[in-house]
């Protein structure tokens, strides 16, 4: 169960709804409901945002994963197979979205909080995404993130990055040791 509020209406509705707000307020707070439901894992809201030829590309994609979706179908299907078997729902920490020059084009830097199902560890998400609309939806995102911070959470240890012993503290830690230790 979401904890998001069940809001039917369509939030990228263009600017002559009956609301009237202007089409960059509407796209902006899309955005912000996008990603919201994201780290919420309310992927039946998510879909109401997009077109049906919806594009997401992630070039930085976990291993296994698609680097490219294309349409709201497979847009859903991806995101309720690796969000629901990889993370439990999380929440959106801090989101900041600028326009472009560019009509209807958006640039988001996003965070927020999931916790790794296998793991338990957290993953602190970081998201650059820059996003364009058509028709008052969304119609294309492009979003990158840390793949290795993931990868952490998910489970694996990386030597010289979270593994004590190895990295720049060892090194560190070898310079500060007396010298007759030094080997």
């Amino acid at each position: 169960m979401t904890t998001a509020r069940q809001d039917r209406r369509r939030i990228g509705a263009r600017s002559n709804s009956a609301a009237g707000l202007p089409d960059a307020a509407v796209e902006r707070a899309a955005i912000e409901r996008f990603y919201e439901l994201l780290f919420l894992q309310d992927h039946e809201q998510i879909l109401d945002l997009v077109t049906a030829d919806v594009r997401f590309h992630a070039p930085w994609q976990l291993p296994g994963l698609p680097d490219t979706l294309e349409g709201r179908d497979e847009l859903g299907e991806s995101m309720l197979w690796w969000s629901t078997e990889l993370w439990r729902p999380g929440s959106l920490c801090r989101i900041a979205v600028r326009a472009f020059a560019a009509p209807h084009a958006w640039f988001a830097d996003i965070e927020g909080d999931f916790t790794a199902l296998e793991s338990q560890r957290l993953y602190h998400a970081t998201f650059l995404s820059e996003i364009r609309f058509e028709n008052g939806q969304i119609a294309e995102v492009r979003q990158h993130h840390n793949t290795l911070n993931q990868i952490i959470a998910l489970g694996a240890d990386v030597p010289g990055i979270n593994v004590p012993g190895y990295g720049v503290d060892a090194h560190r830690d070898y310079l500060s040791a007396p010298s007759e230790t030094r080997t």
